[in-house]
Formats: structure tokens, C-alpha cells, sequence
């Protein structure tokens, strides 16, 4: 598979639709294209560095931005032949860009934040809290929408650290000062004002600025005058970094998930317009304190902020659960296979919704799929829907239904007790013997690896007569014991690809 992504950074732009591309290409575990501009502040060495081709854009663009842009990368991407994924994380590109990429990729996937153009995507993803429903206008009916945390673009070190985290005490002894690749209004500056506001001595601190911050020798400066501080540059550790801290102040944006997955509690300012509503969403749900706007914020809030957390230790210790339940880790994995499974079966996976009971219901009850039932009865509509409810109200049951080329083609239920997940699988009428059944079940074990982190073993109860079963799930890598068949899920589940 061949995946090209359009992204750029600079001191402006800052380096986030960057570093999650690379995220996304380091999970798809493919040498991939990047296209980016030149300019100040541009992350070229570390591109080049992770194994990728990249492709210098003219600079300066032209003022009408978009058209230009769109021509600079079909002709990019002609010489290399086109690909099968062109990833888009730009807020400069819309559905016309998108269009005129069609003769080059098969597919199309955007990265968004803002929700405020319209797109011609297969695939969009939006991994803020803010997410859900604010695209259905905005892309074709047939683009799938990947929406919410638990697809945050996080490199593959962040998984790795969720593995081996320390358990938080809520102690407030080390702070981490980070607020980007690059800070153009040196919110970090006013940051370590407020740590000095506290009068601790007995803090420690690190402070990390990227390569593209304008003001690095001002920042290194205070840094050399503050007892306890430690400056980093272009930290290539961040992961630990955020291990060894109690608390962070910083921007929102990417770096508001990676401290989510690592459980680290943080006060928010936000430096750009895209990280407000990021910020505001998971301070509700209590994932962090989010202080507003940097050039609205007075240096006394955020001393007062300080001191509120010094001596709160609930607080802290609460901040750091609520992090971790939003984002694993695996959001790049999870979305590196949906991008895989598209291009190689375009079998996916979704929950069934309330809407679906109509077609459950004849599904269920065609002669088909009752014929290897358990329950061969013909079940009654206000049964069907009593049942479908306590479904998908039920925490320990996963309803699903597998889609190829936007069309159904079978249901997979995954019923969980302790580390053990019942599974149960049936095609839509008429898709018998074709071979979705051991495909749609691979879909499946896939999906839970992902998703059912508590789940060691996979088990499937088959009758006697239903070959066909027994040879999809046989296909599917699942042994058969005293006609059960099981699938024992690998124990590294952070690392799971």
C-alpha cells in the first residue's frame, strides 16, 4: 500500500499535522511520501530521519492558495506514479483540492479539526471530543468518520510508556512546561513566570521548546536563571518526560492527548484558534484545567492555578483517570488498520444503532441464518427490538456490523465475562459462500485486540452441522477443541499492530 501525505509546519503553523502524519505512517509501517513548503521552522530532517520520501513543494504559494497548492501536488504526485492513500491534514485544502486528487489516489482521507469546508473524502478523521456530528453535512454520504480520542494520532513510544506507567500519587513535585513545536507568542516565557510566582524552591522543572520556537535563547535564558529548571530542546523524549511529571502546563492540541494517554494532569492555555474548543471539551469531562486564550490569560490566573493543584491532590490523582479513559494509545493503529482494511477487503467494522433494528430483524430472521441458530425460532418483532435495547445499553456486549464498499454483510456479537469474549457471527442473506465469513471474522479479531483490552481469549460454540462456520472460523486462525473454538489474543496489548 502506498500512502502520501500533504502537511506542513512552521514557526506559524506550528508542527502538529505533521507529527501526527508521521504518527499514522509509522503505524501503517509504510515507506511513505511526504509533500510539505519550506518554510521557517519546517520538520524536513525529521521526515527524511523516519525512513520517508519527501517532496519540497515550491515556496512561496501564489495568493490563490488552494488552486495553486492543488497543482503543485498533482504534479508531485504524477511523477511518483500516484498512490492508494493520499492523507490531507491541512486547513488550507477543501473538497475541491480533494477532487482534483482523484486521477491520482485511489483513496482520500482528511484530517480535521475546525469542521468548516466541505470534503470529498473516503475517510475523515477527527480525534477532538468536539467531534461528533458536526461533518454529516460536510462529506459525501459514503465517507466514514473515524470520531473522537480513542483515534488520537500519537507516536508509537506513547503506547509503549502507557505499558509501563507508574502509578500517579497525586504529588506535586515535578512540573513540565511544554507548549509545542513552536510557541511564536512565548506563552512558555509567562508560564515560568507563574512557577516563579509560587515561590518553590523545591520544584523541579522541565521546560522543552521546539526547534521551530522563535524565542529558544530567551526561554534558555530564564531557564538558567530559575533554580530547579532544565531546559530541552527539540526533547526527543517526551514520553518519559511526561512519566517523570506530576503536573503540565502547556497548549492544547496533540500534545493534550499525549498527556491524556500517559495520565498526566495539566493546566491548559491555548496558543491557536483550533485548540480552544479541544481544550474546553476535555476540561469538562475533567481531563484537564483550561485556563483560555494566552493573550487573554493574566499571569495571576495561572498562579492561582498553581496553587489550586499544589494542594489538591484528588484533584490531581481524578485529572489523571479521566486522561487515561479518553485516549489508550492506539488511536494510530486502530486507524492505520481501517486504512489497510479498506485498500485490501474494505471490511469494516461499526457498532449496530438503534436504526439498524429493521434490517437485525429480517436478517435474524431469515430461513438462512436461523437454519445454524442455536435458536432456530422465528423471533417477534417487539422481542426483537426488547432485545436489541438491552443490547446496546449492555457494557459487556458489542453488537457489530461489518460493511464492505459502504453495503452490510454480516453481524459479529461479542459477549464479554471476565477475560473471555462469546463471539457470534452471521452474513446478510444471500452473501453465503463467497468467503466473507473467515474474513469478516479476522475483521473481528483485529477489532477486539484493539478495543477489548481486558480480553485474553476469543470463543466460538458452533453446532455440529454448521460446516461452513467451522471452516470460516478454522480459516480465521481459531483451533477447535471438543467443537469450541478459540483465538488467544496476543499478551502485548499496547503494541498490537
Amino acid at each position: 500500500m502506498t500512502v502520501a501525505f500533504r502537511a506542513d509546519a512552521s514557526s506559524q503553523i506550528g508542527t502538529g499535522h505533521v507529527m501526527r502524519c508521521l504518527a499514522l505512517a509509522s503505524a501503517l509501517k509504510e515507506k511513505a511520501v511526504f509533500l510539505c513548503r519550506e518554510y521557517p521552522g519546517h520538520l524536513f530532517e525529521q521526515i527524511e530521519s523516519s525512513g520517508h520520501l519527501l517532496i519540497r513543494l515550491p515556496t512561496p504559494e501564489p495568493p490563490d492558495r488552494a488552486h495553486h497548492d492543488a497543482r503543485d501536488t498533482l504534479a508531485a504526485l504524477e511523477k511518483t506514479g500516484g498512490c492508494d492513500w493520499l492523507v490531507a491534514d491541512h486547513y488550507a485544502i477543501d473538497a475541491c483540492w480533494e477532487e482534483s486528487m482523484r486521477s491520482v489516489s485511489k483513496k482520500i482521507m482528511v484530517i480535521d479539526d475546525l469542521s468548516d469546508r466541505n470534503h470529498d473524502c473516503d475517510l475523515l478523521l477527527d480525534q477532538n471530543l468536539h467531534a461528533q456530528n458536526r461533518y454529516n453535512e460536510l462529506t459525501p454520504s459514503t465517507c466514514i468518520k473515524l470520531l473522537g480520542p480513542q483515534y488520537a494520532l500519537l507516536r508509537p513510544e506513547f503506547r509503549q510508556a502507557r505499558a509501563n506507567l507508574r502509578a500517579r500519587e497525586g504529588k506535586f513535585e515535578r512540573i513540565l512546561v511544554f507548549f509545542g513545536g513552536s510557541d511564536p507568542g512565548n506563552a512558555t516565557t509567562r508560564a515560568l513566570e507563574a512557577i516563579q510566582g509560587l515561590e518553590a524552591t523545591d520544584l523541579a522543572i522541565d521546560v522543552v521548546a521546539g526547534n521551530a520556537n522563535p524565542h529558544l535563547e530567551d526561554i534558555r535564558q530564564s531557564c538558567e536563571s530559575m533554580p530547579g529548571a532544565i531546559f530541552h530542546r527539540q526533547a526527543k523524549n517526551m514520553q518519559e518526560l511526561m512519566m517523570e511529571a506530576d503536573l503540565a502546563i502547556g497548549a492544547g492540541g496533540i500534545a493534550t492527548w499525549e498527556r491524556c494517554c500517559l495520565g498526566l494532569p495539566s493546566i491548559v492555555i491555548s496558543i491557536a484558534p483550533n485548540q480552544e474548543s479541544i481544550a474546553q471539551c476535555a476540561a469538562e469531562f475533567g481531563a484537564l484545567r483550561y485556563l483560555g486564550k494566552a493573550d487573554e490569560v493574566p499571569l495571576a490566573d495561572i498562579i492561582q492555578a498553581l496553587k489550586q493543584m499544589m494542594g489538591d491532590r484528588n484533584r490531581l490523582l481524578g485529572m489523571s483517570e479521566k486522561g487515561k479513559s479518553l485516549v489508550d494509545g492506539l488511536g494510530a493503529v486502530r486507524v492505520a488498520h481501517i486504512m489497510n482494511s479498506i485498500s485490501q477487503n474494505g471490511i469494516l467494522l461499526r457498532h449496530a444503532f438503534e436504526n439498524d433494528a429493521r434490517k437485525l430483524f429480517e436478517w435474524r430472521n431469515a430461513p438462512e441464518t436461523r437454519r445454524h441458530a442455536f435458536n432456530p425460532d422465528r423471533i417477534a418483532w417487539e422481542d426483537h427490538l426488547a432485545w436489541l435495547k438491552n443490547s446496546l445499553s449492555n457494557p459487556d456486549r458489542h453488537l457489530l456490523i461489518g460493511e464492505q464498499d459502504h453495503r452490510p454483510i454480516g453481524v459479529l456479537r461479542y459477549d464479554l465475562a471476565g477475560s473471555i469474549a462469546e463471539v457470534s457471527v452471521y452474513l446478510v442473506p444471500g452473501l453465503y459462500g463467497r468467503g466473507l465469513g473467515s474474513r469478516l471474522i479476522e475483521a473481528g479479531t483485529i477489532w477486539a485486540g484493539l478495543n477489548l483490552p481486558n480480553i485474553a481469549t476469543l470463543r466460538a460454540r458452533i453446532l455440529t452441522e454448521n460446516i461452513a462456520s467451522r471452516k470460516a472460523f478454522a480459516k480465521a486462525g481459531y483451533m477447535e477443541s471438543n467443537g469450541i473454538y478459540e483465538y488467544h489474543l496476543p499478551s502485548n496489548k499496547q503494541d498490537r499492530t
